[in-house]
């Protein structure tokens, strides 16, 4: 049987306050909670994207980072590559548009210490996909990870 439940913010408070109350600590109420971990968040998306650093998470459960690659064009499939349609309309024939390198948030797992790596996955949201092209584009910036 395969686990599928993904874990979110409210799991981790209610872990939050399960470990204050067993060492008789204060705690704070969910909403100022939530706040706190979005604009840590934030700020660490921020630092990733717009200054290109890597975060190096603790207890050796791997690095993030924006990662660079060459996007491949297969000519067999060219059904799969997009369409510029403003540029085939007027040179009347399909023309195909695309960047020569594409650019994506990178869990590096190599070097964790954990059984079942292959099991753990991370997932951007969207905002943080979408603002990838900005950095880039606006900011000048060239990712060589």
């Amino acid at each position: 049987m395969a686990y599928t439940k993904d874990i979110g913010l409210r799991d981790f408070y209610k872990e939050y306050v399960k470990r204050a109350e067993k060492y008789n600590k204060p705690y704070v109420d969910y909403s100022i909670y939530a706040k706190l971990l979005k604009q840590l968040n934030k700020a660490i998306r921020d630092k990733i994207l717009y200054n290109s650093e890597t975060l190096v998470m603790p207890y050796q459960i791997g690095e993030l980072n924006i990662h660079k690659f060459e996007t491949v064009y297969n000519e067999d499939n060219v059904k799969s590559w997009r369409v510029d349609y403003k540029a085939t309309k007027e040179a009347g024939k399909p023309i195909y548009y695309g960047a020569q390198y594409g650019y994506k948030w990178k869990w590096n797992k190599q070097r964790i210490r954990l059984n079942g790596k292959k099991w753990y996955s991370f997932k951007p949201c969207r905002a943080a996909s979408r603002l990838i092209a900005d950095a880039v584009n606006n900011k000048q910036l060239d990712f060589y990870n």
